[in-house]
């Protein structure tokens, strides 16, 4: 990278800081100049995914893998699909997500409640989330103060280490 584009990046970098500090503070920002817009059109662009095509994003890789996405992930893989079909083949696209699906029980069983042989409780729920709702809950109330916080969490460790916790 040259020094002009590192200029570049770093200019388009606090403009950028400044337009997320403007929407925090007004709700809005701007305006956003036609030459900025052009520039980030080249390495970038957006899509929007409504509900409906989440769901289906869901229930048509499902389909033809049995792989359960997430809804976060079916997002990226609908938009990365829609960029695909514009751009074609022969330029790469990534589509990457954090998210698991037992996090999005409701969105992931409706999407696929018409599959016969998916069981949300088998394919998707980690053994470690199966009867979480029948264990013990507990509940430490702490002072606002992360100093209080690192206490109770030290406490709680060296408990689990001396085979003391719960």
């Amino acid at each position: 990278m040259g020094m002009d584009e590192q200029f570049n990046t770093k200019q388009a970098g606090q403009e950028v800081t400044a337009w997320y500090q403007s929407l925090k503070k007004s709700g809005g920002f701007g305006p956003v100049h036609a030459d900025i817009m052009d520039a980030g059109r080249q390495t970038f662009e957006s899509e929007r995914v409504s509900d409906p095509d989440t769901l289906e994003t869901i229930r048509s890789l499902y389909g033809r893998t049995k792989y359960v996405l997430d809804p976060h992930s079916a997002v990226g893989v609908a938009a990365a699909i829609r960029s695909i079909s514009r751009t074609g083949v022969n330029v790469n696209h990534i589509s990457l997500s954090t998210a698991h699906p037992a996090k999005f029980s409701g969105a992931v069983e409706s999407a696929l409640k018409d599959e016969s042989n998916f069981n949300f409780s088998e394919q998707v729920l980690p053994a470690e989330f199966k009867d979480l709702l029948e264990k013990e809950k507990r509940v430490t109330f702490v002072e606002n103060s992360w100093e209080k916080v690192g206490d109770i969490v030290k406490k709680q460790v060296e408990e689990d280490l001396l085979g003391g916790g719960h």
